[in-house]
């Protein structure tokens, strides 16, 4: 018997009941539409970062340096080379790989920021200048943000990324903090129409980060982008999903997805380990860590 049949079952009209006693009631009913993220190919976060739209607020999860400088210099880069301009608010660590990354794009670092095309800030510094009391103070915040954006309009340049990981510098100790300034940063993208890449050094597949941080920040974007490959995340993701739900995995995953969709865009695999933690946070801890094992084993 698999781990889903120990806790569910179908009832003859069409719904599926747990039998777990944490999680009571009727979940699904056969024939429910999924929503699209579980029945399209997920964007590539290659040409989601390519192809912003005005005001996408776009979390990016990362343990690797070189797949953050490769995401944030694919985010930039793209927008430098089509006449836009674009602002790094970074520690001076991070600035220098995605400057390297920037220089073997074709973007000439040093020019860009010479002719206002291109604002490079210090993450700690600016951070500085708007936290009050262990929380950022929004007019201090937009006094900080907003100068920057109008330098380089000045400039001539109208459309504007930015990358940032002030959050990065407060998520693991003020969760709080991270939270208020991530909605304040979408006030400044829903009034400015620019769009932002933020980046969090949070490990995909923590489970105590699946309990808690990633939820809370993810509801503050549009998108997340939670690893490198997508394809070998799905394939991994179906693979734990058979070793916990046996052969109902597919229909369970539909089902499962439909009843607890997730707000953010993200790769139908990852909108599938949200949707388990809604249903059952064991469960969900126990998934996760076959989806690690799988997506890891070489």
């Amino acid at each position: 018997m698999s781990e889903c049949e120990n806790f569910c079952v179908l009832h003859d009209d069409g719904g599926w009941e747990t039998k777990n006693p944490k999680i009571s009631g009727k979940l699904f009913t056969v024939g429910m539409t999924p929503p699209p993220s579980s029945l399209s190919p997920p964007q590539s976060w290659e040409r989601l970062l390519r192809t912003p739209h005005p005001s996408d607020h776009v979390v990016q999860l990362y343990t690797d340096e070189q797949f953050l400088g490769r995401a944030v210099a694919h985010f930039l880069g793209a927008g430098l080379r089509d006449g836009g301009a674009a602002v790094i608010i970074g520690t001076p660590a991070h600035v220098r790989v995605i400057s390297d990354r920037l220089d073997t794009a074709g973007v000439e670092v040093p020019k860009a920021v010479r002719r206002g095309q291109l604002v490079i800030a210090d993450a700690e510094q600016c951070l500085a200048r708007f936290m009050r009391d262990g929380l950022p103070e929004r007019a201090a915040f937009l006094a900080t943000v907003l100068p920057i954006l109008e330098t380089i309009r000045a400039a001539g340049y109208l459309n504007i990324r930015l990358f940032g990981e002030m959050v990065n510098l407060l998520w693991d100790h003020n969760l709080e903090a991270t939270v208020r300034l991530e909605e304040m940063w979408n006030e400044v993208l829903a009034d400015q129409g620019v769009s932002l890449l933020c980046a969090y050094r949070i490990d995909p597949f923590d489970v105590h980060a699946h309990r808690g941080v990633l939820h809370q920040i993810s509801r503050c974007h549009s998108h997340l982008v939670p690893v490198d490959d997508y394809d070998r995340l799905d394939q991994a993701v179906e693979r734990a999903l058979g070793d916990t739900f046996g052969q109902d995995a597919p229909e369970l995953r539909q089902l499962i997805t439909t009843r607890y969709p997730v707000a953010t865009s993200m790769p139908a695999s990852e909108a599938a380990l949200f949707a388990v933690r809604n249903l059952s946070p064991s469960i969900a801890d126990a998934l996760l860590e076959r989806t690690r094992h799988h997506y890891r084993a070489r």
